[in-house]
């Protein structure tokens, strides 16, 4: 998990050992935990992974609280068709020539979108093409086939909504002031800001 005491940088990633990226960007402030695999990918600011994440076709937002061992945006394989092995659509590895290029890069435009100031819990899966709204929690262990909407608890297999962070109207407010967007310096000012009790807080800046 996320460990207080490392030096994070604006200017580059904090990347745990054995973690693997591929064709990923990052804003400032990213920590990526131990044996990550990273594809096609990019991850917004102030955002933090645990060890054993596996994040593909994704678009991450900023101050994303990612536990250990959550994957996010699996790709699928075609069932539909006589072989749904990999062999059959990217044969490289196994002497095959002619990969399907087609379906690999349909695989990669189905992208599951994570919101900001989302915290996902151990041993998440979250479905590709899925949309996780700002604010959203998702409990331990559950698997996330639906879209969630923001401000949302959702938990279980397949994983339904238990209950709302806040109200509508402070949901609403929250999302007016969307802080996660302040620049450094406005986060730098407003820090102690974030630490009031929520009705104080959106009446403070709305």
């Amino acid at each position: 998990m996320h460990i207080e005491t490392i030096q994070l940088y604006p200017d580059r990633p904090v990347i745990g050992v054995h973690s693997q990226v591929k064709d990923t960007t990052f804003e400032e402030y990213v920590e990526l935990g131990t044996f990550n695999s990273v594809d096609n990918s990019s991850i917004g600011g102030y955002s933090y992974t645990g060890s054993y994440c596996y994040i593909q076709n994704s678009v991450i937002g900023r101050f994303a609280s990612i536990s250990d061992m959550v994957r996010i945006g699996p790709t699928n394989h075609p069932y539909e068709r006589p072989s749904q092995h990999l062999f059959a659509y990217n044969g490289d590895g196994y002497g095959f020539p002619n990969k399907d290029s087609q379906f690999l890069e349909g695989r990669r435009q189905k992208v599951t979108t994570i919101g900001n100031d989302v915290w996902i819990g151990h041993g998440v899966t979250i479905q590709s093409g899925i949309t996780v709204g700002d604010g959203a929690v998702i409990g331990a262990g559950a698997v996330v086939t639906k879209d969630v909407p923001p401000y949302t608890i959702v938990g279980g297999i397949p994983a339904k909504p238990l209950k709302e962070r806040f109200p509508k109207e402070i949901q609403e407010k929250l999302l007016k002031i969307n802080w996660w967007n302040w620049s450094r310096k406005e986060l730098e000012e407003h820090y102690e800001d974030l630490k009031l009790p929520i009705e104080d807080f959106v009446e403070k800046f709305i």
